[in-house]
């Protein structure tokens, strides 16, 4: 797994608590904001942006295993792989 930007790590993968997927938790860790792409070689067809209880929110688009998202000066985000 691999993200495009510096200044974002990624903090947790996980199985989810529901067993329902996998759990990608990453945070910007240096006061920036903007456009970031995950990729990865784990099996998904659907990502589902959660908050921090694995409750989902909001779907991502994503193809050819990778996914996008914007993100805020230390915003942590959740995602959900299936």
């Amino acid at each position: 797994m691999s993200v495009d930007s510096p200044s974002v790590i990624i903090d947790a993968v996980k199985l989810a608590q529901d067993g329902a997927g996998i759990i990608v938790r990453v945070y910007e860790a240096e006061q920036r904001r903007g456009a970031v792409k995950i990729k990865t070689a784990l099996p998904f067809s659907r990502v589902t942006e959660c908050n921090l209880m694995e409750e989902n929110e909001d779907e991502i688009t994503a193809a050819d295993g990778e996914f996008g998202f914007n993100i805020r000066p230390f915003e942590v985000k959740t995602f959900r792989l299936r």
